[in-house]
């Protein structure tokens, strides 16, 4: 059963634990995050990583994993942070996605009053993906935001399987819905189907932009001269090439959920 649980649970099968509650457990945290995003090595050089992970450092209390009672084991880990936002932004979220909300964690850290829980990523081990474990995370990050005193939560949700397609806006991917009018990607479905609410389409929601070697060594090929994008696995959009650099920038889609 999925539903908004109090602290310490998200279903009769899994609790909730935060890293500053279950320092032990910190290391394979880290190991269930990378091998969530291992198909995606670039996404780790994005321009604001490093500040992104000094957030996560200082705010271990907003990290937390799902771990099946009757085992023990490490099911999943939501990683987020408290975030300062304006109403302006509610009325339209920015375009800037992950890295703004990223700055608006920053924004706390310098000592503007946090309003809603910044959901950055959700990883769930291999062992447990296919058994709806996706969704009780997201009980956890509302779970979360509520124990802290927060308005809401908000996403810059990357939709996997736009992959499959990355030469189209984000805007036409998510205007293809099934015939029962959720969403075609099942991420973005999974959100839909708990209670988010779609409200926006960030296109430059994560920046990467490298020297072509870079590029090179994870397209498993050279870039030829005449080339002026190309696409890469696991990418949802095309690479620039920019003189001897290559812009990948990522779209997402904005999910708020309120409590």
């Amino acid at each position: 059963m999925i539903h908004d649980a109090p602290p310490g649970a998200v279903s009769d099968r899994f609790d909730m634990v935060t890293r500053a509650e279950r320092a032990d457990l910190g290391a394979l945290m880290d190991v269930v995050v990378a091998q969530a995003w291992a198909a995606t090595p670039f996404i780790y050089s994005n321009d604001v990583e490093d500040a992104y992970l000094e957030i996560l450092r200082e705010t271990p209390a907003f990290t937390f994993g799902l771990v099946e009672r009757a085992t023990g084991r490490l099911a999943a880990v939501g990683n987020a942070a408290p975030i300062a936002v304006r109403s302006d932004d509610l009325a339209a979220l920015p375009d800037g996605g992950w890295r703004w909300q990223v700055l608006r964690a920053k924004a706390v850290r310098d000592g503007d009053p946090p309003t809603h829980l910044g959901a950055f990523t959700a990883s769930v081990s291999p062992l447990f993906r296919g058994q709806g474990v996706s969704a009780l995370v997201l009980a956890g990050f509302k779970a979360l935001a509520r124990r802290s005193g927060l308005a809401g939560v908000l996403a810059p949700v990357r939709p996997p399987s736009k992959a499959s397609c990355p030469g189209i806006d984000i805007e036409e991917f998510l205007d293809r819905a099934r015939e029962d009018g959720l969403p075609t990607d099942p991420w973005i479905r999974t959100h839909v189907r708990v209670g988010g609410r779609i409200a926006g389409t960030p296109r430059c929601a994560l920046v990467v932009d490298l020297e072509l070697d870079f590029w090179e060594v994870w397209l498993g090929r050279p870039i030829l001269p005449s080339e002026r994008s190309f696409e890469i696995p696991g990418g949802l959009a095309p690479v620039y090439v920019q003189g001897r650099r290559g812009r990948y920038e990522e779209p997402a889609v904005w999910l708020v959920h309120s409590l």
